[in-house]
């Protein structure tokens, strides 16, 4: 059974110029579903931080693929799941960087990654939402 209030469904070739507009699109989604600004502003910062990782890791230079962005507004939280389909590629290490899994655990509820055929982030925001908000 799904609980979803709105669902949200995302899709662009994982390059790093796209994890701006997915990122623009997603805070957007959360904005019409009437999240909390502060909510809006921790939850969008971690799924950036999995869109970049994504576009930064998932493929290599000679290979284009996809990135894909799923989130639903549940009663009580956002769920909210990062997808590829690309193989982990080491890229060197840049200073300040290599923060993005604290950072995304810090602020979910739950954090799990699979990696299967690609990587999938699923993370399980806090967000108090009024149902009401949807009717009016």
């Amino acid at each position: 059974m799904n609980n979803a209030l709105s669902e949200l469904r995302l899709s662009r070739i994982a390059r790093p110029s796209a994890v701006k507009s997915l990122r623009h699109a997603f805070v957007a989604f959360l904005h019409a579903n009437d999240i909390p600004e502060d909510s809006v502003a921790d939850i969008a910062t971690a799924v950036g931080e999995a869109l970049a990782n994504a576009a930064e890791h998932a493929y290599s230079e000679n290979t284009a693929g996809t990135v894909d962005v799923y989130a639903r507004i549940e009663p009580d939280c956002v769920i909210v799941e990062v997808l590829d389909r690309g193989v982990f590629v080491e890229r060197p290490r840049r200073e300040g960087r290599g923060f993005g899994l604290r950072i995304m655990r810090a602020v979910a509820r739950s954090v799990s990654i699979e990696r299967d055929g690609g990587t999938r982030v699923r993370m399980v925001f806090d967000a108090p939402f009024s149902p009401e908000a949807m009717e009016a």
